[in-house]
C-alpha cells in the first residue's frame, strides 16, 4: 500500500463508479457503452470498469504488472484487453513522439482504433479516455525534497522532459496533468471523462498549460 500511495493510487470506490456512469449516459447518451472504446491507461485493478456492460470495448493498462494478475485472478472484466503499460514513460522517444514499436506493449486493435480516430477514417469507432489518475506533486521543479504531499522522483518521466521542453511550467510537476499532455497529442479527438479536481482550469499556477489546453 505505501508504494501505491506513493505512486497516486487508489481504489475507486463502487459507489463513486455508479454515479460516474449516471453523469457518462447524461451526457454521452444512454447507448454510449457501445458506442465508444474505452482505454482506462490507470486502470488499478479495474474498479472503473466493472459496471461497463461492453467488455469487448475495454483496453485496461497499468503501471504494475502485479495489478494485471489481479485482475485475471479475480476475472475481472474478462472480455476486456488488460495490459502492463507505463502511460508517462513507454513508447515516447527523446523527441516527444509516439513509436509504439519502442515496447510493442500496445494491442493491435488499439493502435489501429487510435489511427482511425486521427485519420478520420468513415466508421472509426469514438474513443474514450475513462480513467481516475493517479495524483502526486513534485515537490520543486528538480523533484528533491521531499514534504507533505510532494514525493521525490515521482514527476520524472519522458512527458515531464516534453512539458519542460515546451516551457509549460508547474504543470510539469502534476502527475494527472502529465497524463493529460500526451493524451492531447496522441488521442486528440478523444473524449475524456476523468475524476480530478479543477486547479488544472482554473488555478494560476496552471496558465502556461491552458494557453496549450483547450
Amino acid at each position: 500500500m505505501d508504494e501505491r500511495s506513493f505512486k497516486g493510487a487508489y481504489y475507486t470506490p463502487l459507489h463513486v463508479v455508479d454515479k460516474a456512469y449516471d453523469l457518462l449516459a447524461e451526457t454521452l447518451g444512454k447507448n454510449w457503452q457501445d458506442k465508444y472504446l474505452v482505454w482506462d491507461m490507470c486502470c488499478g485493478v479495474g474498479n472503473l470498469e466493472v459496471k461497463h456492460s461492453n467488455h469487448r470495448n475495454i483496453f485496461m493498462s497499468t503501471l504494475d504488472k502485479a495489478d494485471v494478475n489481479v485482475m485475471t485472478a479475480s476475472r475481472t472484466c474478462v472480455a476486456a484487453t488488460k495490459f502492463q503499460y507505463d502511460y508517462l514513460n513507454d513508447d515516447i522517444t527523446d523527441t516527444g513522439e509516439f513509436d509504439y514499436s519502442l515496447t510493442n506493449k500496445l494491442p493491435p486493435e488499439l493502435r489501429q482504433a487510435i489511427a482511425d480516430a486521427k485519420a478520420g477514417k468513415p466508421g472509426a469507432k469514438k474513443i474514450l479516455v475513462l480513467m481516475n489518475p493517479p495524483y502526486g506533486e513534485a515537490s520543486s521543479s528538480d523533484s528533491v525534497v521531499s514534504t507533505g504531499k510532494h514525493k521525490p522522483k515521482i514527476a520524472s518521466n519522458q512527458i515531464r522532459d516534453f512539458m519542460q521542453s515546451q516551457d509549460l511550467g508547474y504543470a510539469s510537476r502534476e502527475l494527472f496533468v502529465q497524463f493529460l499532455v500526451r493524451i492531447q497529442r496522441e488521442l486528440p479527438n478523444a473524449t475524456i471523462a476523468m475524476f480530478s479536481t479543477l486547479k488544472y482550469v482554473n488555478a494560476p499556477n496552471f496558465e502556461k498549460f491552458r494557453e496549450h489546453w483547450k
